[in-house]
């Protein structure tokens, strides 16, 4: 599926802009991770745009990615489907035990952290934030409270320390930051 196909089934689901921009953010650090990693950045984008297809639909996180599951089938690979449902593992028991997986947990945790930072900017843009203050706003636990860091964590399973993560999530979703608005 290209990346209009994907935004276009998106659109169809999603009707919230700040839920539509988490999706593309997600997108576009799975897309440089899959860069950097040597793997398919169309797949690994796609998972990231896709990953909360259901979010306006589900009551919560203990139905997040099972409706999403409904919906995508037709549309892409049960593999897809599998990949998406492991970043809820802890309500749909799939394990994330591969490396697309682990980098979409981690991915989707670090997003908030990243528009969290621009957004205490003067210019509340990303070209703004660099990378030693996302450090820092990560081991403020006062900050962005709702961002997991023990997900952001999980860069560590794909090889990568939180502060090689960091620079890698920014640099994507500033390659994205005008569909962003940020």
């Amino acid at each position: 599926m290209e990346r209009g196909d994907t935004l276009a089934l998106v659109k169809r689901h999603i009707a919230k802009d700040g839920n539509l921009k988490h999706m593309i953010a997600v997108g576009a650090i799975m897309k440089e991770l899959a860069m950097r990693l040597g793997e398919d950045e169309v797949i690994w984008e796609m998972v990231g745009i896709l990953h909360d297809i259901d979010f306006e639909k589900c009551s919560g996180l203990e139905d997040h990615t099972l409706k999403a599951k409904e919906i995508l089938k037709g549309h892409v690979s049960d593999g897809i489907i599998e990949i998406i449902m492991a970043h809820n593992y802890e309500n749909t028991g799939v394990i994330p035990d591969t490396k697309i997986k682990k980098a979409l947990i981690a991915s989707d945790a670090v997003s908030g952290l990243i528009v969290a930072s621009a957004l205490v900017m003067p210019s509340r843009k990303l070209e703004e934030v660099r990378a030693e203050s996302l450090m820092k706003k990560f081991k403020t636990k006062e900050f962005a409270k709702g961002c997991d860091r023990g997900k952001i964590a999980v860069c560590a399973e794909i090889g990568y320390r939180t502060e090689e993560f960091m620079p890698i999530a920014l640099e994507g979703m500033k390659k994205v930051a005008a569909e962003l608005g940020l």
